[in-house]
């Protein structure tokens, strides 16, 4: 029987990748926001969770205005990303987890949400920069859940 762990959140801003890329960590303007996440680190190395469900927003690689989901849930066996215009540094591929993404899948459907189910997916920095945050070794502790979230072209989901 699986457990949550715990939930994390924060900016995806794509400078927070560059200032990773050239060790801008400790930089004033960035040192606070650095600063924040070893106590982060040590709850996950605590919880060891097997899977993140990363709840994002996609930002044109998958979907645009003329084609865009209410929620998309990624399932496949794995991710890679790309950048979509930032300049972001590649990172390794995340390993996906099939068996969570269709149960996933399965019970939001039953549930009559509306969901599409993308058995190949592109990710960007709004699940790169919180998962290296997380792991900044970039030696992914955990297997990856993507799920996409209409936040640009109406109708939106609401909160609830």
């Amino acid at each position: 029987m699986a457990h949550i762990v715990g939930a994390l959140s924060t900016s995806h801003v794509p400078a927070i990748a560059r200032a990773v890329a050239h060790n801008l960590q400790q930089e004033p303007y960035w040192k606070p926001f650095f600063d924040a996440w070893p106590p982060v680190r040590q709850f996950l190395d605590t919880g060891k969770p097997d899977v993140a469900v990363v709840f994002y927003n996609d930002h044109g690689l998958n979907f645009f205005l003329d084609k865009m989901p209410t929620f998309a849930v990624g399932a496949a066996p794995q991710y890679v990303n790309s950048d979509e215009g930032w300049g972001i540094p590649q990172v390794p591929p995340f390993q996906g987890d099939l068996d969570l993404s269709w149960h996933l899948i399965n019970a939001l459907v039953a549930d009559e949400f509306d969901v599409v189910s993308c058995q190949e997916m592109l990710v960007d920095h709004a699940v790169t920069n919180p998962l290296q945050l997380m792991y900044p070794s970039q030696a992914w502790g955990v297997r990856i859940v993507p799920i996409c979230i209409n936040t640009v072209q109406f109708p939106l989901p609401s909160a609830r």
